[in-house]
Formats: structure tokens, sequence, C-alpha cells
């Protein structure tokens, strides 16, 4: 564990040099973006070498193995990415090991107001500021009382709080008018309590009521959505209004930096998050977004991620939660370890095509192409059945999305055969992709090719196509006239044999264009044989003038 192999004093030295050298308002692009790579998970296989020497991995457009020695961190680095002094790699690398010390948080709070003083002082370990409590006699000051608050004490408030507003506003069945309105912010005021817990308590009052509201729509059936009676509106309307203020308070608590003194509070969350990951019905889309969202932007700590991915691991091999699979494979992504996340996805394929392409189209928009290219490497061979257990409803958005990722790779890298080999694995539902992609190219016979296989004819093809690989080469077309011919002739009606009398008129104008008669006179007097007993068909053909 790197909190007991790090020199907690070279760390804290290391800080102070760091913010002696990299001035915050000079370097601020550079400090942000090494404390981004670290927040988003991107810094693993992260090693000790010794009390002051550490190495690791970072992975921003490609890998990069990263070393710094914390005796001497503004002169003794190593970074393969090429650029002179301190780089982004560096700082990510180091804002991991802190974050895993003291309050990364924090540290990046001091660098932006250059406050090299109170760095020692804010960084200290609860075990270095022991003697200073002992020193205090009398009694216990407020302070000291409410920072033994508990996430059980703000729930046991709460409940006291929504039984006495409940108790009062309830009117028989109907549900109290705009009551997430009303109580919601009661419930999340603070008074003057533990600082900086004011956005941790109001997302704590959020997930309170939004379980309240899910227990009485349960009792009244309302689960599903819909809207029966006006109780069930204003229900409904409580349950969006509550939804939306969990995820700003958890984005308004995650962009403050929590101080330490905050950490048994944040980790006394975990389980409440986890219970709304299950939520079903009406909630169900929301609890999954809420609880991923919540491990990117609160629980950061790689030690926290590593227990709750075992935790979803033991639940969906228990129970055979594939949801609980979904998220495990999220933090296995958070954590950088993409092996184990593409593991998930194919004992989960009923559900892993969406979930991976939210990663692909993270990969693909912040430029980590070599990651993206490892994680394909691995799903491709699956992606066909991905798609194939898709809802067509859902299927059809999620194509158009991976489409768009997928061809701005390509556009990129100048890879158009990675795009083609991608609309290859996705058909049939990309055949309008790849037919667009073909025509693109010249390729035409390739085109009528992949309508034959799709069992598609003329009947199906916009005019102005048809018509485009008409002029190209008569002959393209000629296969997929015959198939709409047959198709036409198994409808067995008037409407449809005329149709197919139409089609055969054009057949016999491209068979004479390209002075090949005997084959149409061949062909007509085997369809002819063929149909003998369809007296409707043969009446057809000689008002078309194609039967004497």
């Amino acid at each position: 564990m790197l909190q007991t192999t790090v020199s907690k004093p070279l760390l804290k030295q290391a800080a102070g040099e760091l913010l002696k050298e990299l001035p915050f308002p000079i370097f601020h692009n550079l400090i942000q973006k090494g404390r981004d790579l670290s927040r988003n998970g991107l810094v693993y296989n992260v090693m000790v070498i010794n009390s002051h020497e550490v190495e690791g991995v970072v992975s921003d457009i490609t890998p990069h193995d990263v070393m710094l020695d914390l005796a001497n961190i503004t002169r003794r680095h190593r970074c393969p990415c090429g650029t002179d002094g301190l780089c982004p790699h560096i700082l990510a690398l180091f804002f991991y090991v802190y974050g895993n010390v003291f309050d990364s948080g924090e540290l990046f709070r001091l660098w932006k107001k250059g406050q090299i003083e109170a760095l020692w002082k804010e960084t200290a370990a609860p075990h270095e500021r022991e003697p200073l409590a002992q020193k205090r006699v009398g009694k216990p000051t407020a302070l000291s009382i409410t920072q033994n608050e508990t996430v059980e004490d703000w729930r046991d408030q709460f409940e006291k709080q929504y039984q006495d507003f409940f108790s009062r506003h309830q009117n028989g069945q109907n549900w109290p008018y705009r009551l997430a309105f009303q109580l919601l912010p009661k419930l999340g005021k603070n008074e003057g309590k533990q600082a900086g817990a004011r956005p941790l308590r109001e997302l704590h009052a959020a997930l309170f009521l939004l379980e309240k509201l899910r227990q009485y729509g349960e009792a009244q059936g309302w689960n599903e959505g819909g809207f029966a009676s006006y109780g069930q509106f204003s229900w409904q309307q409580d349950v969006n209004y509550v939804a939306d203020r969990a995820f700003d308070a958890l984005e308004q608590f995650s962009a403050k930096s929590p101080p330490r003194s905050l950490n048994a509070l944040i980790e006394q969350t975990i389980p409440y998050v986890r219970d709304v990951l299950f939520l079903d019905g009406l909630l169900s889309s929301f609890g999954y977004d809420f609880y991923t969202t919540a491990w990117e932007l609160l629980f950061t700590k790689p030690a926290w991620r590593q227990e709750e991915r075992m935790e979803l691991l033991r639940l969906a091999n228990e129970y055979g939660k594939s949801r609980a699979a979904m998220a495990a494979a999220h933090l296995s992504f958070l954590l950088g370890e993409d092996d184990e996340a593409m593991a998930l996805y194919r004992a989960f394929p009923h559900q892993a095509g969406l979930f991976l392409i939210e990663w692909i189209g993270r990969f693909i928009t912040n430029g980590l192409v070599k990651r993206f290219e490892s994680v394909w490497e691995k799903a491709k061979d699956d992606w066909p059945l991905y798609l194939s257990h898709m809802s067509d409803l859902a299927r059809g958005s999620f194509l158009d999305e991976a489409v768009h990722l997928f061809e701005m790779y390509a556009r990129q890298r100048n890879r158009p055969d990675a795009w083609e080999d991608f609309l290859q694995r996705s058909l049939p539902y990309s055949v309008n992709y790849y037919t667009n992609f073909l025509y693109r190219q010249g390729r035409y016979r390739e085109v009528v090719d992949l309508f034959l296989w799709a069992n598609i004819t003329a009947d199906e093809l916009h005019p102005q196509l048809l018509k485009t690989l008409q002029a190209r080469n008569p002959e393209l077309v000629m296969p997929l006239y015959h198939r709409a011919v047959m198709r036409r002739l198994e409808e067995k009606n008037r409407a449809s044999y005329q149709r197919a009398v139409r089609h055969l008129k054009t057949l016999r104008t491209h068979y004479r264009s390209m002075k090949r008669l005997d084959q149409w006179e061949a062909y007509l007097e085997q369809l002819l044989a063929k149909t003998a007993r369809m007296r409707a068909f043969h009446e057809e053909l000689k008002k078309g003038k194609l039967l004497s």
C-alpha cells in the first residue's frame, strides 16, 4: 500500500517543491491536465522502488512509463513524451501517489492559491496532529462533537422530518403536491455542522427522499411510468426533480475538492450509492448513471474502487445481477484495467454493447487512440453478438452513435480498412452505411453483391441510386430486377403481377442493349413454364405485350 511504503515527509517536501517550481497562474493548464489524468483513472501499475522513487504507467494518447524521485522531483524524473522539464504525465503520477496518502484535492486548492506555507499544516496526517489534540483540556468544543457526525445521524434526522411533513400534508390517497420542492431544501440544511459537508448532506437528502418516493410509487403501482391520475403526475414530477437535485449535489460536492476530514462521511456514502444502482422501473436508467458518475467524481480513491468492484463481482456471481457486472466493468475501466472490463462484457453479452460504446466514445474523443485500439481488438469478435442482443429500437440509435465514432477514428488515423472492418462486423444492421462506403469508393459491383446478400430487390432501392447503377453498367442491376420479379410473383395478386411485368420490360430493354436477346428469350420461356398455372399473371404479360 502506498500509505505505508511512501515516505510522507518526502511526499510533502516534493509537493512544496512543485508549488514553488510551477506557479499556478503560469502553469495552470499543465497542472490541471495532470490532475485530470489522475482523477480519470488513467494512472495504473504504480510501484514504489524505494522510499523516494516511484514508477507507474500514465495512459494519455499512448501509455507512458513514468518515474519520479520524491527526493528531487523537479530535477529527477523520467517520461518518454519528450517534454522538457515537468510534464502532465509526471504530475499525474504525483497526484496519484499523493492522493493515496493525503488529500490531493486540498493540495490542488492550495496550489491555486499559492499557499506553500499552509501545505504542511493542511496535509499533516492524523497521527501527526494528535499531540496537539491531546493538549486540550476541559469541556469538548462544538467542533469536536460535530466531527463525529455520521451519515446514519443524517438519515435519522431525515426520517423524523419526513414523517412530520407527510402526516401534515397527505390528503387521503393523493400524493402531497410539490412535496419535493418544499421538503428537500429542509432536509439538506447543514445547520452549521461539519465544514464543507453541506453538499454531501444534500446528496443524502435527495437519495433518502428518492427512496421514499420509490416506495410510495411502488405501493400505488406507479413505478413503471404513465399518467393515470393527477396524483401520479405530481409524484412523477417530484421523482424527476429529486433525481436532478441528486446529480447537482454530487457535482457541487466533488467540484470543491472536499477536505480530508470528510473522507469518513464519503466512505459511509458508498453503500447508499450502491443501493441506487439496483433501482428498477422508472428509475433504472437514473440508478446506473448516478452510480457510475458518483464513482468518477466522488469515490476517487483507487482502494475504494478496488473494494467496490470486488463487491459488485460478488453480487453478479451470487445473484446473476448483470447490472452489477456492467458497473464492475465501468470501475475496471476507471482503474485502467481494460482486460478485466472486457472479460465482464464477454460474460454478459446481452448488456455489453450499450455500455461498451460509452468507453469507446471516451477513448476516441479524448485522443486515447492506443487504448481504444486495444479495447476494440478484444471486442470486435463479439461485436455481432452484442448487436444481436439489442432491441430494434435501441439498436438503431446505438449504431448511429457507433458509426459516428468509428468514422471519426478512421478519418483521424487514415484507416479506411478499420472503418470497413467495423461496417462488415456490424452487418446486417449496417447495410445502408456499408452501401454508402462502397459507393463512395466506386465499388459498384460490391454494392450490388451486398444488396443480394441482404435480399434487397430493385423495388426497395431509391430510384436515383438504381438509375445511377444502371448508368454505370446495366448488367449490374439485372440480378436485382430478376429477384424483384420473383418476389412479386410470390405475392400472388394482380397488382404485384402488374409490377412484375414492368420489371420484365426493363429487363428486356437491358438484354437488348447488351445484344443478348437469346438469353432473354430463354429466361422468359423458363418463367412461362414455371408460372403456367398463374392465369392472371399471363393475362398481365399479354397486356404488357410480353406474351402473344
